[in-house]
């Protein structure tokens, strides 16, 4: 949940929705029942998905979208399973969702940021870019992890022709 990971209760992302300058809620939990049931109670409301890992699920729960931190590295992929997810074809969104699993993972861990622009910096063959942090510095066993990650979802991407 928003809020430096404070859950936040479905009353009050309720009041919250209604405010005049609201005009969606951005929900990052693994938690797709909260979504389901602030859905039930407005069919008009507008929920994204924060939690890259719960994307396509979200949607089954009612969320119109997502903001991803893997988007940020393969926009086509996210896109097209976003578009997906918006017309039902479950199949095809989760065929896309598993590809990026492997770096997906990483939106949940308490170093989110420092491995994303990791991430980000192999994407742009720029490594030692991707390492620069005012932040935690990143082990070499966290910096091969992220690596295996991107190359992995890299890969599953490519066979499905999603890289930009």
């Amino acid at each position: 949940m928003p809020a430096g990971y404070h859950a936040l209760s479905t009353d009050i992302l309720r009041r919250l929705s209604i405010l005049p300058n609201v005009t969606a809620l951005k929900i990052s939990t693994i938690d797709v029942s909260i979504i389901e049931t602030l859905m039930l109670e407005n069919k008009d409301l507008k929920i994204l998905a924060g939690v890259d890992t719960v994307t396509v699920y979200a949607g089954l729960g009612g969320a119109c979208g997502g903001i991803t931190g893997v988007g940020t590295i393969f926009p086509k992929a996210s896109i097209t399973m976003q578009e997906h997810v918006n017309n039902g074809e479950w199949a095809e969104a989760i065929k896309i969702s598993q590809a990026m699993n492997s770096i997906s993972y990483l939106d949940a861990q308490p170093l989110l940021m420092e491995y994303l622009k990791l991430a980000m910096g192999i994407h742009h063959n720029d490594f030692d870019g991707g390492l620069r942090t005012l932040g935690k510095k990143l082990t070499q066993q966290q910096i091969n992890d992220v690596s295996a990650r991107y190359t992995l979802a890299k890969e599953r991407l490519e066979a499905l022709d999603l890289i930009d």
